[in-house]
């Protein structure tokens, strides 16, 4: 697996795999979209050299379950699976050797828009229709120039949704910790991953406790630690919450 960031698009929350997937599915999902190939590399398949493009991993349920943390057991992964293709967020071929697992599209959830285009998908074709009339509307000049003007225009949005979130969220934060949290990466992150969380800690460790797995296992991947630990000085690291055993590998 490549070190890392990778996306996690405020999108995906709205799709029907995430609204009618059990927490530990949610887990998984994420994992699946961390650990895999996020760039063209060649593997041994089937006994022969394999060229896996963006978007595939040869895996196992045992590796998927070792990933994705604490709560989620091989039957948690093998369900998740089958529910997984039959919404077509993936497709797998299983044999003696290791498991084929490929995001079907790949392209919506962490390439750049040319390689989304080699998908097919229509959610992605839609996206794009919209982007085209945006652009439309709003081009006089050169198709370059409209490239550099949405991707400035882009920034300067996010820029002000961040500024405008620190301003008009009026919220008691529990330690000054969760102030700075808020402020770095914003409200809809800061609602999502962290109000709820407990944070303890020493001299030199700093400890995030969050009640779900699924937010757990986004912490860790999505490359909050690091910048916490920046922020504060001090070694950071996510646990969940104890609240009862559960069936896991």
């Amino acid at each position: 697996m490549e070190e890392g960031w990778f996306k996690l698009h405020r999108q995906l929350f709205k799709k029907a795999i995430w609204l009618n997937s059990t927490p530990e599915q949610k887990v998984i999902l994420i994992t699946l979209l961390g650990i895999a190939n996020h760039s063209g590399r060649e593997w041994e398949w089937k006994g022969k050299q394999f060229r896996a493009e963006p978007g595939m991993l040869v895996t196992s349920l045992e590796s998927i379950c070792e990933k994705s943390g604490k709560g989620i057991s091989i039957q948690n992964v093998r369900s998740a699976l089958t529910k997984f293709e039959k919404y077509e967020f993936l497709t797998q071929e299983v044999t003696k050797t290791g498991r084929l697992i490929t995001i079907v599209n790949w392209g919506s959830y962490q390439g750049s828009k040319d390689e989304g285009n080699k998908q097919p998908n229509k959610e992605l074709t839609n996206d794009q229709q919209s982007t085209n009339k945006e652009v439309t509307n709003s081009q006089q000049t050169g198709n370059k120039e409209v490239t550099t003007n949405k991707n400035d225009k882009n920034i300067n949005n996010e820029n002000n949704d961040r500024e405008l979130e620190k301003t008009t969220y009026e919220f008691s934060f529990p330690t000054p910790i969760h102030e700075a949290i808020f402020n770095q990466f914003g409200k809809i992150t800061y609602q999502m991953w962290f109000e709820d969380s407990v944070i303890e800690e020493n001299e030199q460790l700093l400890t995030l406790k969050v009640k779900e797995p699924v937010k757990r296992t986004a912490i860790e991947n999505g490359g909050y630690l690091k910048v916490i630990s920046i922020l504060t000085g001090k070694n950071a690291i996510v646990e969940t919450i104890e609240e009862g055993d559960n069936d896991t590998c």
